[in-house]
């Protein structure tokens, strides 16, 4: 049997980076803050997105059928106090925060390095701590010093277009 301070290691020693989940339905929207992201397909562009089970967030993807990922610095102090702990249900963390929408409608926020705005395509709820997100990225774009317009490229897959970026900025 492996030690559980093994696991933790191998676990910690997996490249990841820290990303803020958004959704938004109706009037509410939430986040989450996650490190577990990884992109499983280029040609469709899939993302899948590990995050703890009975969020308050999870009602919002399942409604809007779309989720947003940020990519954040960990060393964004007002971003770990607004998203950590999770906000409750009914409360927006987004508030003063420059936030925008791509193509779902999921907040994307000015703050981060890059962002993707998901169509969800898939979930797996397995027997565990976390729910598993599938998300087919419909737009994505590069941030600098917090824009005030945010710059959005959609995604269409093309014939002859390996990654199927097209610009739409």
């Amino acid at each position: 049997m492996v030690a559980r301070d093994v696991v933790q290691e191998v676990i910690q020693s997996v490249p990841h980076g820290l990303f803020l989940m958004t959704a938004a339905h109706d009037e509410a929207r939430s986040g989450i803050l996650t490190t577990r992201v990884q992109v499983c397909s280029a040609t469709p562009f899939l993302v899948v997105v590990s995050i703890p089970r009975g969020t308050s967030i999870e009602p919002l993807i399942r409604d809007s059928r779309s989720f947003g990922l940020s990519r954040i610095e960990k060393e964004d102090r007002l971003m770990m106090r607004r998203f950590d702990p999770t906000p409750r249900r009914g409360d927006d963390p987004f508030v003063a925060i420059p936030t925008s929408t791509a193509i779902t409608g999921s907040p994307l926020v000015h703050r981060g390095l890059f962002y993707m705005d998901c169509e969800l395509v898939g979930h797996i709820a397995p027997e565990a701590d976390c729910r598993l997100y599938l998300g087919q990225v419909r737009a994505t774009g590069l941030l600098e010093n917090e824009p005030n317009v945010l710059p959005v490229h959609e995604i269409e897959v093309t014939a002859g277009d390996e990654l199927g970026l097209i610009s739409k900025a």
